[in-house]
C-alpha cells in the first residue's frame, strides 16, 4: 500500500473501531476510566468484568430505559 492511500484508510479504520465501539458499548469503560482518573484518582477503578456487573445489575433494577 502506498503512502498516499495509508493515510485514509487508516482514518476509516479508526473511524470504523470508534463506531464499533460505541454501538457495543466498550467506550463506556473506557469513558468511566476516564471519569475515575480525572474526578477521584485516589479511588481503585472497577475491573472491566465489575463494571459490566454494576451496569447489567442497576438496569435489571431499573427496566423504564429500555424498550423491552
Amino acid at each position: 500500500m502506498s503512502t498516499v492511500t495509508a493515510g485514509p484508510v487508516r482514518r476509516a479504520w479508526g473511524a470504523l473501531a470508534w463506531y464499533l465501539n460505541g454501538l457495543t458499548g466498550q467506550s463506556r469503560y473506557a469513558a468511566y476510566l476516564e471519569h475515575e482518573r480525572t474526578r477521584h484518582p485516589d479511588r481503585e477503578p472497577l475491573t472491566e468484568r465489575e463494571f459490566w456487573r454494576r451496569h447489567y445489575a442497576a438496569q435489571d433494577a431499573d427496566p423504564g430505559a429500555r424498550c423491552c
